[in-house]
């Protein structure tokens, strides 16, 4: 680690003579991005940040702001590399019952005899979200004698974190919301680390991607994207992330989002499903 970050207030750097701060960073870097600049005050995010100025051989976050004014590919990569990696299984069990109870019958209902389910988990960070998307089908579906061929897709952009995925292999954090039955059920305790069973990881498969630049998948029946899009975009950026969410999905798809998470601006793009909250239905019309 270069010597700069050494010192009690790690990744400051000097502009005109005055140390600027990570926050102070993150107020110049976010707007012109169209980010939410207080969702990224977290130490990941900061580490993240440190670590690509060490990659670049900057010195401090005024030469790296400087940076990212004048290079176009280093600023569009910033809402993805500043994103919080942190995950749970279940997180907001209530989503997840929603799901169970009214999406996913909808859903089913509209599927043709034998035709797979696809279901796309945007941002995936270490896998908890597709991993608890396969044991809810497992769980509810499959063995009641709901069985259908499903695929569940996992993307991120972070290598790291799709490593982290495949291996499946969490901490207590990680997996704290899991009900005590579903946990003895589908993970192996070893050394204080919950193992996933592998029936539930063949179910699933990872991708590298960055949302905002890699084609999206196709004619997908359900998408949820949560704590990315709708927590750290604003305006313009937002929509677009929304728009390329909205053309994955399959006529009648389904996005599902976060409990603390608003549409916004991209409201105009789906339709809430009534029985189903915190679920929407792609609208049909003439965009792209």
């Amino acid at each position: 680690m270069p010597p700069y970050f050494l010192d009690e207030e790690r990744g400051q750097g000097k502009k005109g003579g005055i140390l600027m701060r990570f926050d102070q960073f993150l107020k110049e870097v976010c707007p012109p991005l169209d980010l939410e600049w207080r969702k990224y005050r977290r130490r990941d995010a900061k580490h993240r940040v440190e670590k690509r100025m060490e990659e670049l051989g900057l010195p401090d976050y005024a030469t790296y702001l400087e940076r990212i004014r004048c290079d176009t590919e280093e600023a569009a990569s910033m809402a993805e590399r500043m994103r919080v990696t942190v995950s749970r299984f279940f997180r907001e069990w209530e989503r997840w019952e929603t799901l169970r109870q009214a999406a996913l019958p909808r859903i089913l209902l509209e599927k043709g005899p034998g035709e797979p389910l696809r279901i796309w988990s945007a941002g995936c960070c270490g896998g908890e979200e597709p991993y608890t998307l396969a044991i809810l089908w497992l769980e509810h579906f499959c063995e009641r004698g709901l069985a259908r061929p499903v695929e569940i897709l996992g993307t991120d952009i972070d290598a790291a974190s799709l490593e982290r995925a495949r291996l499946a292999i969490y901490g207590k954090g990680s997996v704290r919301e899991i009900p005590r039955p579903l946990l003895q059920k589908y993970f192996r305790k070893e050394d204080r680390l919950w193992h996933l069973d592998e029936r539930v990881k063949r179910m699933v498969r990872f991708a590298k991607q960055d949302l905002m630049h890699s084609a999206p998948p196709q004619r997908v029946d359900l998408v949820c994207c949560r704590y990315l899009v709708f927590t750290y975009y604003r305006e313009t950026l937002r929509f677009e992330a929304a728009m390329r969410l909205r053309q994955a999905l399959r006529p009648g798809g389904l996005l599902m989002i976060a409990r603390k998470e608003e549409l916004g601006s991209a409201a105009e793009l789906f339709e809430p499903l009534p029985e189903a909250d915190g679920v929407f239905r792609k609208r049909e019309f003439d965009f792209p």
